[in-house]
């Protein structure tokens, strides 16, 4: 649904109403009278915006994936720093309480809840790139260096170096979330190697 669409208010009420129902009792046990509850609506006016509790879980999943937006590059700005910038966005987003509260949501029904499939194929499937993997895809087309690598294989590398440690050690509770300055620092000792291993792949 189009942000200016008539329902979009509604939506928007019901995706913020799903959310806190979802994390308060588990996507498995919540119900869709729950919901409507929560949101103040009937069932009938639920089911004509979705429908069903999946579909519900699938807007409120488009729903994040929608706040994430990159920067825009200037046009004198490096490779290098419309990485970081990126990368840094990626991060900030994704070890936001909100997100890694949605993720340990998801790992802890996932099990439970056969939907959960089905949501994620067709998740995954709508998206033609994650956006750091479209970032990347353009850089391959404008820099030498990257013109041999493959877009998603350097993403996968690239955020696994830059965010992955931090991520994962917050997701399942073994530390906090880093401060800025560590962050920044491992976001920019990440890009720097990952450009330098490029470099060097292109030279080869």
């Amino acid at each position: 649904m189009q942000a200016d669409a008539p329902g979009a208010p509604r939506m928007a009420e019901l995706i913020a109403a799903a959310e806190d129902i979802f994390l308060a009792k588990g996507y498995h046990a919540a119900t869709m009278s729950d919901v409507a509850k929560a949101a103040g609506m009937s069932k009938k006016t639920v089911y004509t915006l979705v429908e069903s509790k999946a579909d519900l879980f699938v807007a409120l999943l488009a729903h994040h994936h929608a706040l994430l937006k990159f920067p825009e590059p200037g046009p004198d700005t490096s490779t290098r720093d419309q990485l970081v910038a990126n990368v840094l966005c990626l991060a900030r987003f994704l070890l936001s309480p909100e997100q890694i509260s949605l993720l340990r949501l998801i790992m802890a029904e996932y099990t439970h809840s056969p939907d959960f499939g089905r949501v994620f194929l067709r998740s995954h499937v709508t998206k033609a790139k994650s956006k750091l993997e479209c970032c990347l895809a353009e850089l391959v087309t404008k820099h030498a260096c990257l013109t041999t690598a493959d877009p998603k294989e350097m993403a996968a590398m690239l955020f696994g170096m830059a965010i992955g440690e931090f991520h994962l050690g917050v997701l399942v509770g073994f530390r906090a979330a880093p401060s800025k300055q560590a962050l920044e620092k491992r976001v920019r000792d990440a890009v720097d190697i990952f450009l330098a291993g490029c470099a060097t792949r292109h030279q080869a």
